[in-house]
């Protein structure tokens, strides 16, 4: 197809769209003028024409009637009310050797000459009738046009979009080809290739002549932009690390980590095999039905069901049942079955009755979680001011903060490990094994030593922090800090900004634990109201599980954007840069395939 035969027909449609838009707007105004004089049956095309006497009609308000009277002694003035009380008619009939005096008096009331545009009648309330059939006239047409173009928008929307790529592409390609110097028969293309593709770039273009240099001028490199190279499963999250800008020359992407963690904190809080077979059914749909970004976002719903699927199998719940007493499962489940060696997987991290223990074990995971997301993040901050020659800073401030944090974190473990006897920790008595840090340290990792040890290193840290702090001070004295705020901010400040970050990880855990106890809210009203003989127990089942697959589904994204953003990014990341672009952009509706002549 042509374009013009394909765009024609919208074109006019759009056209004649606005100038009904137009028109009602004009008649609208018209009609609202006239609102107010609709009552006056009288012609008055004649106004203004006579020879020998200035006659002419105004709408005043009603309370200037009497100064205007006084103000025109001697001048003829008949009122006429009208459906207004506020406002009034008046009819002036005066000498024309007063026509001045008259418009300048009405004028200081804010009264112009009344008129009715040509080719409507002449007579006010006949104008307005017509006013009020044209509106009507006009809206059905309206509609009649907008039905007409919804029609074409689904027959025809992909082709004008592959249209309109179509001459993008071609605007670009022809803007990158420059012809230097007014020649008439040669054109340079200049930009950058990624250092890997040197030896495939030379090949491609050995018919021509080109060049490859590599980058040494300083302002040149500021110019450097960045690719993304990331595998096909990466590639889904990238539209996260682009929200905060893209990672700057020698900056690591931070991709590969969300595609690493973000389905696991997805499927953490979402846990459910049922809901997350149902939301990775609807991002594959968008995937597969959807273009560009919808697509791409469509790629990361479905990775998030998944995730909350494999997740609701540890969580041993699918659409809030026990998975082994589900009728499809339990026989595979249980001894013998062809799942039974797999069994263990199943209810491993169950939240299903809401015990103390289950809400513990499930803390502790959240609160690791976010221990290896945190130092992930600190660790990169370390090796940025390391690659950009900031070591002092490094070594008194980072260095000291992941050790200050780990400090902290452990005596927390160690309050855990000690059944919260958070005053007598250090004791020996105190022989118990620490959360996760005796699976990785060995059975000399008691609570008791594990304390002391923590306490000296958040000790040391702090101590490390506040002269670091002190120095830097002194040497950039424009920043305006002095030893007293420095010690203030390092001894509270970092201190609770590290307790603060490791707790907020928590949500991981509370979210399951809201979502469990949703879905055993839903549950048991469903079999208190009937059970499947029951209509409105259905309704209730399927009603309860959609909203909270909706309302929960929402909330979880949200937590996981805001863990990644606000607790990942915001230790390290910069970003900046200006993103790769290819000669050839990203299509959506067509595929170009450039061959040589």
């Amino acid at each position: 197809k042509e374009a013009p035969s394909i765009i024609d027909e919208p074109a006019k449609l759009l056209e004649d769209a606005a100038n009904t838009r137009a028109a009602i707007d004009e008649y609208t105004s018209l009609k609202e003028t006239l609102e107010i004089i609709k009552k006056l049956n009288m012609d008055i095309s004649g106004f203004g024409l006579m020879k020998y006497f200035f006659t002419n009609l105004f709408v005043i308000d009603t309370v200037n009637y009497e100064e205007i009277t006084r103000s025109l002694e001697g001048v003829t003035i008949n009122k006429y009310d009208l459906g207004s009380k506020e406002k009034s008619a008046i009819l002036v009939i005066a000498d024309n050797n007063d026509s001045d005096k008259v418009l300048k008096v009405l004028r200081s009331f804010n009264s112009n000459s009344f008129k009715i545009p040509e080719g409507f009648p002449q007579v006010p309330s006949e104008a307005y009738a017509l006013a009020e059939s044209k509106i009507k006239e006009l809206t059905e047409k309206q509609a009649s046009i907008k039905k007409q173009l919804a029609g074409l928008t689904k027959k025809s929307r992909r082709d004008i979009l592959a249209i309109h790529e179509k001459a993008m592409v071609a605007k670009d390609v022809l803007e990158t080809l420059r012809k230097p110097g007014g020649t008439k028969n040669f054109a340079v293309i200049q930009g950058f290739i990624p250092a890997k593709m040197e030896s495939k770039f030379k090949d491609s273009t050995k018919q021509w002549t080109s060049v490859v240099e590599d980058i040494v001028d300083p302002k040149l490199k500021e110019q450097i932009p960045t690719l993304l190279d990331n595998k096909k499963f990466v590639r889904t999250f990238e539209v996260i690390t682009k929200s905060q800008g893209i990672p700057k020359a020698g900056e690591p992407d931070p991709t590969p980590m969300i595609a690493l963690m973000w389905p696991i904190f997805y499927g953490l809080m979402f846990a459910d095999m049922g809901h997350g077979l149902l939301l990775m059914g609807m991002g594959l749909l968008f995937k597969v039905k959807g273009q560009g970004e919808l697509s791409r976002w469509g790629m990361l719903i479905a990775i998030s069901g998944a995730a909350a699927a494999i997740a609701g199998v540890g969580a041993g719940e699918a659409f809030g049942y026990h998975l082994d007493h589900m009728g499809p499962f339990e026989g595979l489940l249980e001894e013998g079955g062809a799942l039974h060696s797999v069994s263990f997987l199943v209810g491993i991290l169950s939240v299903a009755e809401l015990t103390f223990e289950q809400v513990i074990n499930i803390l502790k995971v959240s609160l690791f979680l976010g221990i290896v997301h945190l130092v992930w993040a600190m660790t990169l901050r370390i090796i940025r001011l390391m690659k950009e020659g900031h070591k002092m800073v490094a070594y008194t401030e980072a260095i000291p903060n992941i050790t200050l944090y780990g400090g902290i974190v452990v005596i927390m473990m160690c309050a855990i490990g000690s059944q919260y006897d958070v005053m007598n920790m250090y004791s020996k008595v105190h022989t118990e094994s620490v959360p996760w840090v005796t699976i990785f340290l060995g059975e000399w990792a008691q609570v008791w030593i594990i304390t002391r040890i923590a306490v000296v290193t958040v000790i040391a840290s702090v101590v490390i922090m506040m002269i670091g702090g002190i120095m830097h001070a002194k040497k950039h004295p424009e920043d305006g800090a002095d030893p007293a705020s420095v010690i203030m901010e390092v001894f509270l400040g970092k201190t609770v900004e590290c307790l603060a970050h490791t707790i907020s990880y928590a949500r991981l855990g509370i979210m399951l634990l809201v979502h469990a106890a949703l879905l055993l809210t839903v549950n048991n009203a469903f079999t208190s109201l009937g059970g499947v003989e029951s209509g409105g127990a259905m309704a209730m089942i399927i009603g309860g599980n959609l909203g909270i697959m909706m309302i929960e589904g929402l909330i979880v994204y949200i937590q996981s954007l805001r863990l990644h953003l606000y607790e990942f990014f915001t230790k390290w990341y910069t970003g900046g840069s200006q993103p790769f672009r290819q000669i050839r952009p990203e299509l959506i509706y067509n595929q170009f395939v450039w061959k040589r002549k």
